[in-house]
């Protein structure tokens, strides 16, 4: 049933929750694509880390409440990243990526199949926090407090990364690194180290949406496996080894998702393989992407 009867109100609300969604995206795909570009790693793990994120929640949450599981969980899981990629992916780096690829899908069915030995098959329903609970008048239309503050706090995130990137040796190292992996290792850079730490933090970023992401969707055994098809949706569109090609790609598609669920809900969930191939078409290295980056 297609519906186009959308009221001012309507429309807002969909384009903030478009914009939640999005934001979750962008933080997945910014890891997936530093990994990808820097260290040629298809990373399937990418998504239950995602999902140990979330259930840092319903672990600690009748311990520690919400907000210290936004820190607990992204480092815990930041640093379980680099023991993966330390001891299990590192040995195959000269391997074909082929190799790479099908460790870390198996890794992921294995930490999936843990997650239904540890939690059980039954999903989590989650609260927002008491503070954030609830909706916000914006005078012209109302707004879920929590999905504004996702939106807020991933805004200011983005901006902390984007500097660190940008303006910290590291974050330089690693963005180089992307374009030219063999200049790195010429000047002597410990590109071991280098491929431990992106990892982290591709990790911890997952986590950190898994987090976020907990008190709007619930918390159950697949949703890594639901959400990870759309983060390489995003890479893709975004464009391979691109910080900004990352946000956009991610906010178009939540955007993208959230109207099609509102217009014609039988299409949100091959609406984003639809805009992949019309921007492949129109540009097959993505919005932002560098041209011959993995070749």
């Amino acid at each position: 049933m297609i519906s186009l009867n959308l009221s001012f109100p309507t429309i807002m609300n969909q384009l903030l929750n478009g914009f939640a969604l999005g934001t979750l995206l962008v933080l997945m795909a910014i890891g997936l694509t530093i990994i990808l570009g820097l260290m040629r790693v298809i990373n399937f793990t990418h998504g239950v880390i995602y999902a140990l994120g979330a259930y840092s929640v319903v672990t600690l949450f009748n311990y520690t409440g919400f907000w210290p599981c936004l820190i607990i969980g992204p480092i815990v899981l930041g640093l379980f990243g680099m023991g993966l990629e330390a001891t299990l992916i590192r040995p195959l780096y000269k391997r074909d990526p082929l190799h790479t690829m099908l460790l870390t899908f198996g890794l992921a069915l294995m930490i999936e199949d843990l997650i239904r030995m540890i939690w059980g098959d039954a999903a989590y329903p989650m609260s927002a926090p008491d503070a954030l609970s609830g909706i916000i008048d914006l005078k012209l239309f109302i707004f879920s407090k929590y999905r504004l503050f996702i939106i807020l706090f991933s805004a200011g995130l983005l901006t902390a990364l984007w500097f660190f990137f940008q303006k910290t040796a590291m974050g330089k190292t690693i963005l180089a690194g992307t374009f030219d992996r063999e200049m790195v290792v010429a000047l002597g850079i410990p590109i071991n180290l280098l491929f431990t730490i992106t990892f982290g933090i591709g990790s911890a970023l997952a986590a950190l949406a898994g987090v976020l992401n907990a008190p709007i969707q619930g918390v159950y055994p697949p949703m890594g496996t639901t959400i990870i098809m759309s983060c390489f949706v995003v890479v893709i569109i975004g464009g391979m080894g691109s910080f900004w090609g990352a946000v956009i790609g991610g906010l178009l598609v939540g955007v993208v998702v959230s109207f099609s669920v509102e217009v014609f809900s039988a299409m949100s969930d091959v609406i984003v393989f639809i805009l992949m191939a019309v921007v492949l078409l129109v540009r097959p290295r993505g919005i932002a992407g560098i041209e011959g980056l993995l070749e």
